[in-house]
């Protein structure tokens, strides 16, 4: 079956552009070890003390009060990612980072339903965005959104949700347009997700087939001024818990890119 045509004139100039580039902000969540308040990379945690050098340059450290998983001198990084709990005077809170991952998890309780975690790095106009998902196996059919605020009235974003549905919404508030249809990998096989944004087009991948096209997703490659602007969600029906793996996260600032068409 051939690709559509937005493949061709949209997203193939973008991504062979990006062929050999590094990412703007790139965050795999990787070990990290610590000795004497100095931050040095370690690949596992059985491979301490053998650091490599040099030491790594971070946004935010993980306190022992906010990320209690500090054990033996271990830890994870966390490059700038958070959560918010309404009304909670300790806001914003450093997002759960296990197992080389970023971990988004609702607990049970009728109360509880949507779990967003953000990082303010990830602010760009234009953008390519690549990311692997993994769905915990024993949830209900909950849902990943992948939302990105270009203003108070307007945003763009992909839902994910475990039965296979896909919908990709955009426009402003209260009038939201979407497209929605079925993807064919079964959790919780992970899956690699690209998002591409510019100008006004926006066009999603998953594992490197093309999954949707929107020719005027937004009105202008604009971002909102909040740290929230693009933000992950994980959307559960009350009193269901609900887990996700989120990990390998980059992104491309297309602005920056010499020669793209």
């Amino acid at each position: 079956m051939p690709f559509p045509t937005w493949v061709a004139e949209f997203s193939d100039p973008i991504l062979k552009a990006l062929a050999g580039q590094k990412p703007d902000f790139q965050d795999d969540f990787q070990g990290a070890c610590i000795l004497e308040f100095q931050w040095k990379v370690c690949s596992t945690p059985e491979q301490r003390p053998y650091y490599q050098e040099p030491f790594v340059s971070i946004t935010a450290r993980p306190t022992l009060d906010l990320q209690p998983d500090l054990q033996n001198g271990y830890s994870l990084l966390n490059q700038g990612w958070f959560y918010i709990v309404p009304d909670s005077a300790r806001n914003p809170f450093y997002a759960h980072i296990q197992a080389g991952a970023l971990l988004l998890k609702l607990p049970e309780g009728k109360e509880k339903k949507d779990l967003m975690v953000y990082n303010p790095y990830l602010r760009y106009k234009n953008f390519v965005l690549s990311l692997e998902l993994q769905f915990d196996e024993t949830q209900p059919p909950n849902a990943i959104r992948f939302q990105f605020n270009q203003s108070a009235e307007q945003s763009v974003a992909l839902d994910l949700f475990k039965n296979k549905n896909w919908a990709f919404h955009w426009g402003l508030q209260g009038k939201d347009i979407s497209h929605t249809g079925v993807y064919n990998y079964f959790p919780p096989v992970r899956i690699l997700i690209l998002i591409i944004a510019r100008g006004a087009e926006c066009a999603v991948y998953l594992n490197n087939a093309p999954l949707d096209y929107v020719s005027d997703c937004r009105s202008d490659a604009i971002v909102q001024a909040s740290p929230q602007a693009v933000a992950f969600h994980i959307l559960a029906d009350p009193g269901h818990s609900a887990i996700a793996i989120i990990d390998n996260v980059k992104m491309w600032d297309l602005d920056k890119i010499q020669g793209l068409p």
